[in-house]
């Protein structure tokens, strides 16, 4: 008979189920009123000057669609907690304002040159939740994971499964290029942040003073199964 614990759930982290009822309390709260139009980001960043619609277009849905929600939910929940854990809230929290924020902000500016690109209005915290699983697959690489006990998949397999479908998914619906713009603006952002691949690169080779140089320690622990 199997035992109580081989069902028990993942735990969810302090951190990411804050974040995740706040953005559920923030849409339950406001999407539905007139004013939340302004909220999200559109056509009205480049006509009516509301430039502070890439920030607070990620945190509402637009016009109360918040199916997304479902999704950020399990997003911080499976993913977001492992990181949480791994760089501290405050790391955390500035992982999925920042690349959030690069993704909106790079639609928007391009949307003062392209006006077709805010034609679609643009909102939502799945360019924040995005950074979350793309920080996943850097930080835990090839740890091994078993999603639902059966179907086995590396860390970094299923980020990139996760980021393919945010790229692809958009318009195979017939949603907007804008909304792929967002995304993979995000995504790049936060793989820069995390994997910061300008520093990998060899060393000049020189040591001053003719003292040998010292062993690097690692970085990281690799965690194995």
């Amino acid at each position: 008979m199997a035992s109580a614990s081989s069902f028990a759930l993942p735990r969810f982290g302090r951190g990411p189920l804050v974040y995740s009822l706040t953005i559920a309390l923030i849409n339950m709260l406001i999407a539905d009123q007139p004013y939340a139009a302004h909220l999200v980001l559109g056509s009205g960043f480049a006509l009516d000057q509301e430039y502070w619609q890439p920030l607070s277009a990620l945190f509402l849905y637009p016009e109360g669609r918040i199916d997304g929600l479902i999704g950020t939910f399990l997003i911080q929940w499976i993913i977001g907690t492992s990181v949480a854990d791994r760089l501290g809230l405050r790391r955390y929290f500035a992982l999925l304002l920042g690349a959030g924020l690069c993704g909106t902000l790079t639609l928007a500016l391009l949307g003062l040159a392209l006006p077709s690109a805010l034609a679609t209005t643009v909102g939502g915290s799945l360019p924040g939740d995005l950074a979350a699983v793309v920080a996943f697959g850097v930080l835990f690489d090839r740890r091994q994971l078993r999603l639902f006990g059966a179907l086995p998949l590396t860390a970094r397999s299923l980020s990139l499964i996760i980021a393919g479908l945010a790229l692809l998914a958009p318009p195979l619906r017939g949603a907007s290029w804008s909304i792929v713009v967002v995304h993979a603006a995000a995504m790049t952002s936060a793989f820069l942040a995390i994997a910061r691949p300008w520093r990998r690169g060899p060393r000049s080779g020189k040591v001053g003073k003719g003292r040998p140089p010292k062993k690097r320690k690692a970085n990281h622990l690799r965690l194995v199964n």
